[in-house]
């Protein structure tokens, strides 16, 4: 997940130990959750049951949810992941059996006014109500192909740049690595060349990649003799 953020701002999205509603330096600081999840599908009840009790834990205010391979969305299916807290909702329908987006954020949190997607993004525009502060939240999930992944980066540096004055939040399965250390196992293949254009597009958006923590790797495949970070 990457953030981009002007100093001015306060700590909205910087500052993710922060507390609500307390303040810092004359700001009003707000504990900003978004949680990225690559359900790979939504269909099976097990899938929405193990999703929700996720959400139950973390309480996140935003929700980005990769390849739900759904291709209509309605209430039952995100109130039976979400709960009963309300909410509003975006998504990007799958192509057959692959892809998908959703995008959910809790509506007495954080006030969506618009919504865009395009081929691999879907888009949310808001505020945080507490703050009022502006924010952008991209939700990703990057081909494969080094050609398409480098189209895609020059569309959304093209998106990104515009909103100067807003918070911005990049997340969900880039299928990119930005160094050789982020992959590890027998067999790995790593392309610089694929690594250079994603470092590329994270200076060139003054994106921030936030630690991960608890693990170095968040995809594993097997037994676990290949691992990637990718989200």
């Amino acid at each position: 997940m990457w953030v981009r953020e002007l100093a001015e701002v306060g700590v909205m999205l910087k500052d993710i130990k922060g507390c609500v509603g307390k303040c810092w330096c004359g700001w009003r600081v707000v504990r900003m959750k978004v949680l990225s999840y690559n359900s790979r599908g939504l269909g099976g009840v097990e899938k929405r049951v193990e999703l929700r009790h996720l959400i139950q834990d973390k309480h996140p205010f935003i929700l980005c949810l990769q390849e739900s391979k759904f291709g209509v969305i309605n209430d039952v299916l995100i109130k039976s992941c979400w709960g009963d807290d309300p909410y509003g909702y975006s998504y990007q329908s799958s192509v057959g059996a692959s892809g998908g987006f959703i995008t959910v954020w809790d509506t007495s949190v954080v006030d969506v006014w618009y919504s865009m997607s395009f081929r691999h993004v879907l888009v949310i525009k808001g505020r945080v109500i507490l703050t009022d502060q502006e924010f952008v939240i991209v939700n990703v999930y990057t081909p494969c192909d080094t050609a398409a992944k480098q189209i895609l980066w020059d569309q959304l540096t093209s998106l990104l740049l515009v909103d100067s004055d807003a918070s911005i939040c990049v997340c969900g399965d880039f299928n990119s690595v930005r160094s050789s250390k982020e992959r590890n196992g027998k067999g790995t293949v790593f392309w610089q060349s694929d690594a250079d254009f994603f470092n590329k597009f994270i200076d060139v958006c003054l994106l921030i990649d936030l630690p991960i923590c608890g693990r170095l790797f968040t995809w594993y495949r097997g037994n676990g003799m290949l691992m990637s970070r990718l989200d």
